[in-house]
């Protein structure tokens, strides 16, 4: 009986750790392909900054607050605050327009980058600071 019960925990242990082998037939040879994750959480494409800010149609996009911004900006830079998605999608305009966001640090406009790359938009380079942004684009801050 104890031969019989050892076989059952054995079976039941192959069944947790390889469940695709009780789906009947035999084990295939081909590793399962990883799940799709869902656009939502779909990490946006790394663009560089300065290539963007070659391409003459390019829109500097500061997400910091209006007082920030009065501190100090990129020449030239449109400012909208990070949980405004809705008016940097209409700013914007077209879906593959060369976008440099930037913020304070990076942080900011790394989310709104993920928000505004959920809604579609293809060609966004997150430019960190200001001062990295400036760096990176070879633009002049506004103080």
């Amino acid at each position: 009986m104890t031969r019989h019960l050892e076989n059952v925990r054995a079976c039941l242990a192959v069944a947790l750790l390889f469940p695709a082998a009780c789906e009947g037939g035999a084990p295939s040879s081909t590793p399962a392909a990883a799940p799709e994750k869902p656009a939502a959480e779909a990490r946006p494409a790394t663009l560089d900054a300065a290539a963007l800010a070659r391409e003459p149609d390019v829109l500097y996009l500061d997400v910091r607050t209006p007082g920030e911004f009065a501190g100090g900006h990129l020449e030239g830079a449109l400012n909208i605050p990070v949980d405004d998605t809705a008016r940097m999608a209409e700013a914007i305009g077209r879906k593959d327009r060369p976008v440099v966001l930037y913020c304070a640090a990076g942080g900011r406009s790394g989310r709104a980058m993920a928000a505004l790359t959920a809604q579609g938009f293809t060609r966004l380079a997150n430019g960190g600071g200001v001062d990295a942004a400036a760096a990176k684009t070879g633009r002049s801050i506004v103080r």
